[in-house]
């Protein structure tokens, strides 16, 4: 905050020890301020009113001001020295501060208050305050006399006052808007955060709007902070977020302490010494960006203004979901800028989710209304009264689209269409103003006003990007630094910059997206590329290179060799933060500039690995194929058997019989053998003990398991070894999910240190199946949401669709059919979309379950036969045999009992050589047991369903329950003690399981 004086001696002292100091470099500046009408105030409103006002005035003035300044508030005039300012500094300051109050609703006045501000600066305007001071004053009266509203810098010595130049760039309009987000913003200092979403097409002025927030924010204590997305062909990971961090970063209130993960983001976060351990997930690197965020938060209310969200990657997303689903009392407020359109699917499910928090918020803009426009123009004209045909004019020619308006304004200026007078601002008629059709074509038409030097600057900043720094284009050979000043001067000058970091800084920002894309646009075609090579070897030679950023331009500017090893580079740095689709992306980048076939085959494999995180088999085999051609001309088998081994686990995914799937893995195993690649033969039985498992031989499957395990910790490879263990947890879930509990943790923690998310996700899928199995509802819940947020914000959808498919089943154990139902769903499109034949089949398998426990038997029959030729295909005997079994069972209530008999028959010849119990197996039982009943067969039907609860009660009890209550009504009409003893066995079970549905009925079934 400034230094702040409440009598004249003090000010002017502190105001002459500053001005002693100021040099031709290091001015100072002196401002003198006024409120516009203030005398008038005072006595429509009375003087205490009046005094209010300026008392606000002087707290926004106050908070607007930097550390180092000095203010005072003597009688009715605002007085401010600007450490380290010229006067077109202070009056850059001026208006900023005298536009933060027109938008500012004060009690106790009529209307909106203006501001008028006059600067001038030692030591061109003198070296004492009293020459300051009188200067300055001289020229706040000369603002207020044309119009009042702004500020002005003193003119130097013997120079003619000049007539104040059109205000063009100045907020007008959305008066309700702006109320909103105000009383928005109030909530979210209250401790009620806000997530806004503004949605306007390009150029209606969302960020304008929400950078009037700024001075709000100040005035309450709070820090605001804006960063943007850019539109690029590979979408940069986390961008918004870095540039968010980088900002908070500079606060001396920042959050200190050990970050795991956001130092691998953004370096410079946290201050201390980089933390050796690797990283450890992205869900903890997206825990991290919420609780720094959060911790800033704590110390004052934030801000956060993400501009251009439309163009954020994934991940930016991702971040902005887990930090919105963290808040809870938090002093924060989100705004992002969106265009309306269609956006990624991704994206869309994001935003919708968003919008289903309760802390949202949502603006629409449109065009500004034609009193709006006028409103606006009389601002630009100082109050001056502006004709009805020139509104019109302008109103039909830009439909009120405000940077249009902007642009127009500025294009008749510079054509001579309008001019000042000496006393008056005037216009040529309308019948003779004549304009390009469309904002592209009037952007062109002022771009081609400057000069070939000035075009040469500013289409190399263009090419750097929508914000930039004169060092970077001086480097990049668009001329010598005071060439380059002078051309982004007549830039800023003319409305296509602004100064990125305020006065105290050297970096420059396009005005829209829309100014630069017309500048790259006018790039003959010729210098295109060497203009993106210069940019790309300026880059290069910085010390804090951005491989993304060299490796796109020298893309662009088809230097193959570097495009192709900062492509890669980038791909690097994308995965250590878990941003795979980037990395996809930079990887697609260094493939096309590959110059060898070892080059481009290295890229593929790189692909391959990357497919094969995100589920994408079909791309994983076609990868694969064309990797092992080139691998096998170089002689190279251990890494031709690799990719082998990828392409089966790919086409096993995909649905090949398993069988076929064990006769390709006993091959691979062989070769591994015989080249002694002891670590490659662990991951060939993993996939054995997997498809084993499949066929129904949890025997064999484990028994592979656990000896991959010993091999896995004989070698010493801890993912290895993880990965084998997580194998081991699941052939184990059924028999004693108490121990593959353990084991999963085991392997989580091993996972976490390699910074595996994949496999991350995998151990909590696990978690969930093994304690719903243990009857631990309460854990299987907190695991199942972690697995989904996981798998949903890595990208996985294989692994996430497996999160859904077991969240529906513990929904629909607990009776939630309905969304049941949605999670199967769910789970079919995301398997759907990486072509993942099997698992659509488990989910729709338990599609069927869903409909027969609702009764619809016809609708069950029809899903139960829909699964049977692919159970079949892919070797999934479990499920072939469960719906045969549910068929049964459908057919039985719907009275065809032949047809149920024919069912069993069929199920009781394959489960000869199943003497264990595996899910799906009290749907045969059921089947056997009620049938039994019907043919009097009493004694045989208690025998069976107590030999089959013996065997499921070890490792399913919701199984054992089930079926007690399935054959309830069957059995308990003939042995009614027999019902009673079955119901007390799991009554009590079921309430301690949590499974609401299956304790209702059997509180129905106990008051038989």
């Amino acid at each position: 905050m400034p230094h702040q004086f409440n009598t004249p001696d003090e000010f002017i002292a502190a105001a002459e020890a500053l001005i002693t100091h100021a040099t031709t470099k290091q001015p100072t500046a002196v401002l003198s301020g006024e409120v516009d009408g203030y005398a008038a105030l005072a006595e429509s409103r009375g003087p205490e009113s009046a005094q209010a006002v300026l008392d606000g005035v002087f707290e926004m003035v106050r908070h607007a001001l930097r550390d180092g300044d000095v203010i005072a508030q003597l009688d009715e005039r605002i007085l401010i020295v600007l450490v380290a300012a010229s006067a077109e500094n202070g009056r850059s300051v001026g208006e900023r501060i005298a536009a933060s109050v027109r938008v500012h609703a004060f009690a106790g006045a009529d209307g909106p208050v203006t501001l008028s501000f006059g600067a001038a600066a030692a030591p061109d305007h003198g070296d004492t305050y009293e020459a300051l001071a009188h200067a300055a004053e001289a020229t706040m009266l000369r603002v207020q006399f044309q119009g009042g509203d702004g500020a002005s810098a003193a003119p130097l010595a013997h120079h003619q006052p000049l007539h104040r130049p059109l205000a063009i760039d100045r907020f007008a309009g959305r008066v309700q808007d702006l109320a909103m987000l105000n009383k928005w913003l109030d909530e979210a200092c209250g401790g009620d955060p806000r997530l806004v979403t503004v949605s306007a097409d390009a150029g209606l002025g969302s960020a304008t709007l929400l950078r009037q927030l700024e001075s709000e924010v100040r005035l309450r204590g709070g820090r605001f902070v804006i960063a943007g997305s850019r539109n690029s062909p590979v979408r940069d990971p986390y961008a918004v977020w870095v540039e968010v961090l980088k900002q908070l970063e500079r606060l001396p209130s920042r959050p200190r302490r050990e970050w795991r993960e956001l130092q691998n983001l953004v370096p410079t976060v946290g201050g201390g010494d980089r933390l050796e351990a690797q990283a450890h997930s992205q869900y903890l690197l997206f825990e991290e960006i919420a609780e720094y965020i959060t911790m800033t938060a704590e110390s004052a209310p934030l801000v956060l203004v993400l501009d251009e969200m439309q163009w954020a990657d994934i991940t930016s997303w991702d971040v902005l979901e887990r930090l919105v689903a963290h808040l809870d009392s938090d002093r924060l407020m989100v705004c992002m800028t969106m265009r309306p359109g269609t956006l990624p699917a991704a994206v869309a499910q994001h935003r919708e989710a968003l919008s289903g928090y309760e802390l949202a918020r949502s603006v629409t803009l449109s065009g500004l209304t034609r009193a709006e426009v006028k409103q606006w123009l009389e601002g630009a004209f100082h109050r001056q009264q502006v004709g009805r045909e020139f509104l019109a004019f302008l109103y039909r020619h830009t439909e009120g689209n405000p940077l249009f308006i902007n642009h127009v304004l500025r294009s008749l200026l510079e054509d001579g269409a309008i001019w000042h007078s000496g006393e008056r601002w005037e216009w040529s008629p309308v019948s003779e103003l004549r304009l390009p059709a469309g904002l592209s074509a009037l952007l062109a038409h002022r771009l081609s006003r400057f000069s070939s030097s000035t075009q040469a600057v500013l289409w190399t900043a263009a090419i750097i990007g929508r914000t930039f720094d004169v060092s970077l284009v001086v480097a990049a050979g668009a001329g010598s630094e005071p060439a380059v000043q002078l051309a982004l001067s007549e830039g800023l000058a003319a409305g296509l910059l602004r100064p990125s970091y305020e006065r105290y800084g050297g970096g420059y920002a396009f005005t829209h997206e829309q100014v630069r894309e017309a500048l790259v646009e006018s790039i003959p075609r010729e210098r295109l590329a060497p203009l993106h090579e210069r940019v790309g070897q300026a880059l290069e030679k910085r010390p804090t290179r951005v491989a993304r950023e060299i490796a796109f331009h020298f893309d662009r500017a088809h230097s193959m060799a570097a495009a192709f090893r900062y492509g890669q580079l980038a791909a690097n740095d994308a995965e250590r933060v878990y941003a795979n689709a980037a990395a996809v992306g930079y990887l697609e980048l260094a493939a096309r500039n590959a110059t060898t076939p070892g080059e481009l085959a290295d890229v593929r494999v790189a692909l391959a690995y990357l497919a094969e995180a995100g589920g994408r088999y079909d791309e994983v085999e076609e990868l694969c194929d064309l990797a092992i051609e080139w691998f096998d001309t170089q002689g190279d088998r251990r890494r031709a058997l690799t990719l082998r081994r990828m392409r089966e686990r790919a086409r096993m995914e995909q649905g090949q019989p398993a069988r076929i799937t064990l006769d390709s893995l006993k091959a691979l195993d062989d070769e591994a053998r015989t080249l002694g690649f002891d670590r490659e033969r662990v991951t060939i039985l993993t996939m054995a003990s997997q498809t084993h498992g499949r066929l129904g031989d949890q025997r064999t499957a484990e028994r592979i398991a656990s000896e991959c395990v010993e091999m896995a910790e004989r070698i010493g490879d801890r993912p290895l070894l993880a990965e084998s263990l997580n194998r081991h947890c699941v052939s184990m879930l059924q028999a004693t999910p108490a121990r593959a509990r353990e084991i999963a943790i085991r392997a989580l923690h091993l996972y976490e240190g390699a910074g595996d998310v994949r496999g991350q996700a995998r151990c909590y899928i696990n978690l969930g199946v093994a304690t719903q199995l243990e009857g631990k509802i309460p854990e299987a819940i907190r695991a199942m949401t972690m697995a989904v947020s996981v798998c949903r914000a890595a990208g996985m959808p294989d692994l996430w669709g497996m999160a859904a498919l077991n969240f529906g089943v513990l929904s629909q154990k607990s009776g939630d059919y309905d969304k049941a139902r949605e999670q199967f769903g769910e789970a079919i499109e995301l398997f759907a979309s990486v072509k993942n034949s099997q698992m659509q089949l488990a989910a729709l398998y338990n599609m069927a379950h869903v409909e027969r426990e609702l009764g619809a038997w016809d609708s069950a029959i029809d899903l139960y036969e829909a699964t049977l030729p692919l159970a079949q295909r892919v070797g999934q005997s479990d499920i072939e045999i469960g719906s045969i079994a549910g068929i049964g069972i459908c057919f039985l209530e719907l009275g065809r009992v032949e047809d149920a008999r024919e069912r069993l028959a069929e199920v009781e010849e394959r489960l000869v050589a199943r003497p264990d119990w595996f899910q799906g197996r009290e749907l045969i039982e059921a089947l056997a047991v009620r049938l039994a009943v019907l043919d009097g067969r009493v004694d045989e039907a208690r025998a069976r369903i107590d030999t089959a609860l013996t065997l499921a009660e070890p490792t399913e009890v919701y199984a054992a329950a089930w079926l007690t209550a399935v054959c309830a009504d069957a059995i308990g009409d003939i042995d009614p003690g027999w019902l009673r003893s079955s119901i007390s066995r799991y009554a009590e079970e079921v309430g301690k399981l949590g499974y609401a549905e299956m304790a209702r009925r059997y509180e129905i079934l106990a008051k038989r």
